[in-house]
């Protein structure tokens, strides 16, 4: 059996990512990690598949295991921060107001980022359960991850799925990696933001199998 890790964005926990856990464990060996394991780790177990976004993404593609064969990019980009060579990113200053505001009000800056993951729907802030110095290390490395220079060497297909109404990485940053990768899908939601699971569950999952059960004659 082709085994299969998963693994979280920024400020979302394993309960985030147990229901497509559930969806593919009966085609796959199924393993789930956190992106903020995977930060404090800096390294992937060994995976057939790795079914990841947004934090996660840029982590898969930075430390992506040789034996992988294929990756399934949710919401993703290869920088998470704009500058002049690259729109397609959140400004630098948001990030760090960010990072400043975590210590004082973090409750008001979790609720406003999962209002502006899960737009254009509604969505009642959860806690996360993640310690304040883990928040404030991923925000850190997202103010400095930038893995586009990685990128043309990927050469494993990638199934990149994206929301033309994302707030928190713009659907251009989805089109950059379409265009920089060797081998790469790419499909848009129209009617979604960052927060395709959540809200598309269905589709993502059958988009992400049939990607993963494709043949290779087919691709």
């Amino acid at each position: 059996m082709k085994s299969v890790l998963v693994i979280s964005g920024w400020a979302h926990g394993i309960e985030h990512i147990r229901p497509m856990g559930n969806a593919l464990a009966d085609r796959f060996d199924v393993r789930l990690m956190t992106g903020s394991d995977v930060l404090e780790a800096r390294h992937l177990p060994e995976a057939d598949y790795i079914v990841t976004g947004s934090m996660g993404g840029l982590l898969a593609m930075e430390l992506l295991p040789p034996r992988c064969q294929k990756l399934v990019l949710i919401s993703s980009t290869a920088k998470f921060c704009a500058d002049e060579g690259y729109p397609c990113g959140t400004p630098e200053r948001i990030l760090k107001r960010m990072i400043l505001q975590l210590q004082r009000h973090p409750e008001a800056v979790l609720a406003d980022f999962y209002r502006n993951v899960h737009h254009p729907y509604a969505h009642t802030c959860a806690s996360v359960g993640e310690p304040l110095e883990t928040l404030v290390a991923g925000l850190d490395y997202l103010l400095a991850s930038d893995v586009r220079a990685r990128v043309p060497s990927i050469g494993i297909p990638v199934l990149l799925l994206h929301g033309a109404l994302d707030r928190i990485i713009p659907p251009a940053a989805a089109e950059w990696l379409h265009a920089h990768l060797p081998n790469s899908e790419l499909k848009l939601f129209e009617d979604d933001g960052h927060a395709l699971p959540a809200h598309h569950f269905e589709d993502v999952i059958q988009e992400t199998l049939q990607f993963l059960q494709k043949a290779p004659d087919d691709e």
